[in-house]
């Protein structure tokens, strides 16, 4: 059967966030999703199909990292026979070339001018004969020998190829995006326990933004959910408040006066000023009780947020919570029965593990 021509790219998230990824990657108008998978618990991988402009793909938000597949191997032995099989198919594979022009025209400049500068990256899950060097010391020597453009290994602005190994599989990719992907660069300042954008804009996809929406975060932090809501789409408003003066400044600083109509107050979320029924979607990171809160405060604020976001939802509304403590959260959403819970995502964040709830007013 031939090749397909329609170029693959792997997308890459937080542990946990793919299936949240895959969604948004599905909305896209000409993606197909192939499948999702973890690496390990380091990443979560959404490989995909898309004909159109690579450029669209900057558009997605809930993603740290965006490639394209160069190479799929997946009868790798593993065995240092393996490991010769893959440089020989790296050095011979057709899909490299137009994966770098397509690349230079992402980010033009990346490899250099003359002599392409690269770099190859490798990942190991799972146990081989070989190490992980040895593999990433083969695909250099692959590629440096081949003959579409003259190679020569280097730092940057260098071209990055990622390897990553899984059992009687090699997985070789190509890098389109840089750290900017990842860490946005609206945030000026950070605060203890800040969500990465990519994650607070996952959370921000599953509320189903509207261009209707009145949109809450009760526990806004540095902002990030908030400015990831505003870039989701249109809304009529967006509220954020935190009882940590220091938080709301840096919240502040932050969102700046490029997202309106927004307003941050000093509150308890547990006793918002808004009246029944007024908010149409709303997302919070609450506290996981380790680098904020305890525990012990989480059976107390948990019950209490919870009874005060159903008296200020609407019907039909949806609130997304982020959690360490889903054991609290579970027995406060048990107390409030017309909070419905639609759907759960396990996550791994800075390796706490959490949970994603998404539940609606019915």
């Amino acid at each position: 059967m031939p090749r397909s021509t329609t170029p693959i790219y792997i997308a890459q998230t937080q542990p946990g966030f793919e299936a949240i990824a895959a969604d948004e990657i599905e909305a896209l108008e000409g993606a197909s999703v192939l499948g999702t998978r973890p690496v390990a618990d380091k990443n979560g991988m959404i490989q995909f199909e898309y004909n159109g402009d690579p450029l669209d793909l900057f558009q997605l938000r809930t993603i740290e990292d965006l490639f394209e597949q160069v190479l799929h191997m997946q009868d790798l032995a593993p065995t240092y026979p393996g490991l010769k099989v893959l440089e020989e198919r790296v050095l011979k594979e057709t899909s490299i070339s137009p994966a770098v022009q397509r690349m230079r025209q992402v980010a033009p400049g990346r490899g250099g001018h003359g002599k392409l500068r690269f770099r190859v990256v490798a990942r190991q899950v799972g146990e081989t004969r070989f190490r992980r060097i040895d593999a990433q010391m083969s695909v250099e020597k692959a590629i440096g020998q081949r003959t579409d453009y003259r190679w020569r290994l280097g730092e940057e602005p260098a071209l990055e190829f990622w390897l990553t190994l899984f059992p009687g599989e090699a997985l070789l990719m190509i890098r389109l995006s840089d750290e900017k992907m990842r860490h946005r660069t609206y945030k000026l300042e950070h605060i203890p326990a800040s969500l990465r954008p990519s994650a607070a804009a996952a959370l921000v996809f599953l509320t189903r933004p509207s261009e209707r929406d009145v949109f809450l975060d009760p526990m806004c932090g540095a902002g990030t959910i908030l400015i990831e809501r505003a870039n989701m789409g249109r809304y009529e408003h967006l509220y954020g408040g935190d009882q940590n003066p220091e938080a709301l400044a840096i919240a502040h600083l932050n969102v700046g006066t490029r997202y309106q109509p927004l307003d941050l107050q000093e509150w308890d979320a547990k006793n918002l000023p808004f009246d029944e029924a007024s908010i149409t979607a709303a997302a919070v990171n609450l506290p996981f009780g380790h680098q904020i809160g305890s525990l012990e405060e989480n059976r107390v604020l948990y019950p209490a947020f919870v009874r005060e976001m159903y008296r200020v939802l609407r019907h039909g509304a949806r609130l997304v919570m982020l959690t360490g403590d889903s054991g609290a959260l579970i027995d406060a959403l048990r107390r409030v029965p017309n909070l419905r819970e639609r759907a759960a995502y396990h996550v791994t964040l800075l390796g706490y593990r959490a949970r994603v709830f998404v539940v609606q007013k019915t």
